[in-house]
Order: structure tokens, then C-alpha cells, then sequence
């Protein structure tokens, strides 16, 4: 399961991130990390990006990045 397939206020835990280069730096340096929890605030209008809350830091992403972020809830 990803972070794009959880629902509007789930909450799940962060198991793997497969990324590399500067969208896994990016990502490490807000926060998001495994092992940490991230909670699914909204979906942008199309399903094209959704916002996630992770250590009280809010972070809009990319349906394609979302769906690289794999969780369990």
C-alpha cells in the first residue's frame, strides 16, 4: 500500500520511500522518514497531488511521488 491509496484522514506508518537523488533528500530533510507516521489531509481536486501531514510539517506531493512511499497501516 502507497500514500496515494490511503483515505482522508488516515493515518499509516512510513515503511519504505523508493526514491534516490535530490526527491529523497528533499523528502529526509522535511521530515519524512521510515518508520515515521504520516497522516492524508486532502487530494487536490483531480487526484493530481495530495497533502500529508508528517511531524507537524505539511507537504503537498505529486500523485507520482505519493504513489512511491510505501506505508502500512
Amino acid at each position: 500500500m502507497n500514500v496515494f491509496d490511503l483515505k482522508m484522514g488516515e493515518v499509516a506508518k512510513i515503511r519504505r520511500i523508493d526514491l534516490t537523488g535530490s526527491a529523497l533528500e528533499r523528502l529526509l530533510s522535511l521530515g519524512l522518514a521510515v518508520g515515521e507516521t504520516v497522516e492524508v489531509l486532502s487530494y487536490s481536486l483531480f487526484k493530481g497531488s495530495v497533502l500529508i501531514s508528517c511531524n507537524a510539517v505539511r507537504v503537498g506531493v505529486r500523485k507520482s511521488l505519493a504513489k512511491k512511499i510505501e506505508v502500512e497501516v
